[in-house]
């Protein structure tokens, strides 16, 4: 085994042509050592780059500490609160849903129809009630809407001017800098308000060290990061597909004989769509002449004419004064030759009758050999029958 700087290293086949190193028994406890050193003591169930936070260390070490029998305090990985209840959820969000007759259509974005993106959180409505706390008609008071409007374009100008505010807060600009990205509404009223906001979102700009106070998603500037896992949405990378002159020919013979299959089921359509109509312009001859035909007939029987019919029967076609006559075509059918019915019964006879003439041949043949012979098996048979009809006398 060979050591590196490292405490890792890889696991290789063992050569026979290669030496081994010899550890002695002094060594092994510091192998262990260090090899314990790579084992991750904690299932942490994270990420291998989210391992070093120093949040979920602190709770790991708290847990190993308890464990090991020591009174330290309970430490908590910090998670936003969910606990709190929106006092007017029910006049937003009602439980009553009416289907609507057809598909939602709709062109604009989300952030065009969602008004406002700023929310109010806590420490904004605190502000806002001290606003409205002093005595002033309801039509000169702040409302949520106008407040979260304000805030917005506070924050929509900055991140304009200044873009990098979180490396030197002490340069935030002044409300007269910003008063411009009020000129939209037209409202002397937004700007009084404005003047009243202003110190409120800067001290809250100041606590947060220059960063935004909406929060919004975090998403891949330029050079792709792996190890931020804050960001939201990765971008994809696909792999071009490597084009080559054997797949444009194979492509380009594939549309060839796309093309002339779809050429010949055309051809073919259109002449069975010709075919079709002269079928039918038959069909509409044949029954006019039919009726042209009926009319001859009852004229003829009107005016008393008899003769033959001959003219309300089709006749053949004729060509260049000679009649068209298909050719019948004749099948030559060999003729059966001439031979006696044989009944079933005539089989049996001659099956019975060469049976009988293999049996008499068989019995003349062993006659024929017992010449010079005597059978006793005949005397020994007639004895028994004389002993047992004595027996049953």
């Amino acid at each position: 085994m060979k050591q590196t700087g490292s405490a890792r290293f890889r696991q290789r086949k063992i050569s026979v042509k290669q030496a081994l190193q010899v550890l002695e028994h002094s060594d092994i406890p510091d192998l262990e050592e260090e090899q314990q050193r790579e084992i991750q003591q904690v299932e942490t169930g994270v990420e291998k780059g989210e391992e070093e936070e120093h949040h979920l260390q602190a709770a790991i070490n708290a847990s190993l500490a308890a464990a090991a029998g020591a009174k330290v305090q309970q430490i908590y990985i910090p998670t936003p609160d969910a606990s709190k209840l929106f006092e007017g959820y029910s006049k937003y969000y009602t439980k009553k849903f009416t289907e609507p007759t057809t598909y939602i259509r709709f062109s604009s974005t989300v952030e065009d129809t969602s008004g406002c993106p700023y929310c109010l959180d806590e420490n904004d409505f605190e502000f806002l009630e001290k606003i409205n706390s002093t005595k002033r008609p309801a039509s000169q008071k702040c409302t949520e809407d106008i407040f979260e409007q304000i805030m917005y374009q506070f924050e929509a100008a900055i991140a304009e001017r200044q873009p990098f505010l979180s490396t030197d807060v002490s340069q935030i600009l002044s409300f007269e800098e910003l008063e411009s990205a009020f000129s939209e509404f037209n409202l002397p009223l937004y700007i009084n308000f404005a003047k009243m906001i202003y110190p409120h979102w800067k001290e809250r700009r100041i606590q947060r060290h220059g960063k935004p106070i909406m929060y919004t998603l975090k998403f891949e500037e330029g050079d792709k990061d792996d190890s931020d896992p804050y960001i939201c949405f990765r971008r994809r990378e696909f792999r071009q597909v490597r084009k080559t002159r054997r797949s444009d020919a194979r492509s380009s013979e594939r549309l060839r004989r796309l093309k002339a299959e779809m050429d010949a089921a055309r051809s073919l359509t259109e002449l069975v769509v010709k075919r079709e109509i002269l079928r039918k312009d038959g069909l509409q001859l044949e029954w006019d002449t039919f009726k042209q035909r009926n009319m001859v007939k009852e004229l003829k029987r009107k005016l008393g004419i008899k003769g033959d019919d001959e003219d309300l029967v089709s006749k053949k076609k004729k060509t260049n004064g000679v009649e068209s006559q298909i050719p019948a075509v004749r099948l030559a059918i060999p003729k059966a030759p001439e031979i006696d019915l044989i009944t079933l019964e005539d089989i049996y006879q001659k099956r019975e009758k060469a049976i009988d003439a293999a049996i008499e041949e068989k019995l003349l043949r062993r006659r024929e050999a017992d010449i010079g012979w005597e059978d006793y098996t005949e005397f020994v048979t007639g004895w028994l029958g004389i002993v047992e009809d004595y027996n049953t006398y």
